[in-house]
């Protein structure tokens, strides 16, 4: 009498083969989604920066203020970004959050654009992310004061004390000719390095874009 169907080692060998290709297709997934968001953060933030550049000089404020509702009543903030109630702080496709606020110190007028980086963890997606935030700016380098990445520090706490913070910074074609780092000319080393400038440090690192009003 003539058997029919697969033995055993048969049925464990194709199982294997279907393990591994499974394997292949999440990894392969994966991939793909987060080339997917680093492209949807750099469109989102060069939307942010290219309206926040566009009404640079216009917005004849008396004192420092968030900029964020005046873009969101202007239409320039992606309704995905905009998650609570809280309009001072919208949030990336990486659920990063970020602020705009227009300063004035020491009789200089300028906008601060804040990216809440998470670098603590040291993972290859927040390098990633970080990157990818640096080649956006890079993009701004004839339009921006400074690219600067900043920590409160390695303790758990920070005293409040602004002198008291680290920080990196490259600036923009109009600043950098005096011995700063030029914005336009970082290398994929230099890049690197600045964004390894904060893993490890829990304190809400952040890396700002600022230019002058």
């Amino acid at each position: 009498m003539r058997e029919c169907g697969r033995s055993m080692v048969e049925m464990l060998g194709v199982l294997a083969i279907i393990g591994v290709l499974s394997v292949g297709a999440i990894a392969g997934y994966s991939k793909a989604m987060m080339k997917y968001k680093l492209n949807k953060q750099a469109e989102q933030l060069s939307t942010l920066v290219n309206a926040g550049l566009y009404y640079a000089g216009q917005w004849n404020l008396s004192e420092s203020a968030s900029l964020i509702p005046y873009l969101i009543k202007l239409n320039e903030v992606p309704k995905e970004m905009i998650k609570s109630q809280n309009q001072v702080t919208i949030y990336d496709v990486f659920n990063t959050a970020i602020q705009m606020t227009y300063i004035i110190y020491n009789g200089l007028h300028y906008t601060q654009f804040v990216i809440q980086l998470d670098t603590s963890s040291n993972s290859n997606q927040s390098l990633d992310i970080c990157r990818n935030v640096v080649n956006v700016a890079k993009e701004f380098h004839a339009n921006l004061w400074h690219m600067t990445i900043v920590s409160h520090g390695s303790d758990e706490t920070w005293n409040g004390d602004e002198d008291s913070w680290d920080e990196a910074s490259y600036f923009g074609d109009a600043y950098c000719s005096s011995g700063n780092n030029c914005l336009k000319d970082m290398t994929v080393e230099q890049i690197d390095t600045f964004c390894r400038y904060n893993f490890g440090k829990p304190n809400s690192p952040h890396l700002k874009l600022v230019w002058m009003e």
